[in-house]
């Protein structure tokens, strides 16, 4: 009976939405590892997709957009490439997420990492349940939320939207903060260019230091605060009443 139940368990999950997204994640994936290469055999520019590419995946995508600015991409690719990466991320994490998101309902065990993304969509719910769509653009789009497109999908999912809408929307915001981003970065070199030719690089690598030891304090910060690392109350041992003689 258990294995009957595993195997229609396995066969929802192939059957589902779901794993049609993570099919065109890796299909994008392997689309983008095959451009990079073409890029290499033909002399090509390939190490700027690639430091693009990691730069999103390890700090954001605003970073990424203010280091491809800094390279001196063209606009054009600048915003398709953060807007791609954001979409394979998305694409590859969200069914993993979608069933944490059903174990942690259940009551089974989750990897602390996806129970805090998927515990902060559930924080933003209420605030977003009345505008759906729009607000998941939105969501997305600005930057002050700081939650990543990732966190925007899973919020999709748990308002109740359908999985390609959401997935549809997803992108549309990411590409408009790219944009967005794109303008006030090239804005700004642009002015700290008129200054002097290195300012823009040191901006980059000042911006990309602060961020790295954002998150590693952040990591060491969560550790510290973890069930397992706190430290119980010292207590006195007790006294043999003959010892106060």
């Amino acid at each position: 009976m258990g294995a009957v139940s595993a195997g229609r368990w396995r066969q929802q999950i192939l059957l589902s939405e779901e794993s049609g997204v993570f099919a065109v994640g890796s299909l994008m994936l392997v689309a983008w590892l095959l451009a990079v290469a073409a890029l290499w055999r033909f002399g090509l520019a390939w190490d700027q997709w690639v430091i693009m590419g990691f730069t999103e995946l390890l700090l954001g995508r605003g970073v990424a957009i203010a280091k491809a600015v800094e390279m001196g991409m063209h606009p054009g690719w600048v915003v398709f490439l953060a807007t791609y990466v954001d979409a394979v991320t998305v694409f590859l994490c969200y069914p993993v997420l979608i069933l944490a998101a059903r174990n942690l309902v259940a009551g089974r065990p989750v990897d602390p990492r996806m129970k805090g993304l998927i515990e902060s969509a559930e924080k933003n719910v209420g605030r977003f349940a009345k505008y759906k769509i729009a607000g998941i653009f939105l969501f997305v789009w600005l930057p002050f939320f700081m939650t990543g497109v990732v966190v925007g999908a899973v919020l999709g999912y748990l308002l109740g939207l359908k999985t390609w809408p959401t997935m549809a929307t997803v992108v549309a915001g990411t590409a408009t903060a790219a944009a967005c981003w794109l303008y006030t970065y090239d804005y700004l070199y642009g002015w700290l260019e008129q200054l002097h030719s290195q300012i823009p690089a040191v901006f980059t690598a000042v911006l990309i230091a602060a961020l790295v030891g954002h998150r590693l304090w952040a990591e060491a910060r969560k550790k510290r605060s973890a069930p397992g690392n706190s430290r119980p109350p010292r207590t006195e041992p007790e006294r043999d009443p003959r010892d106060a003689n």
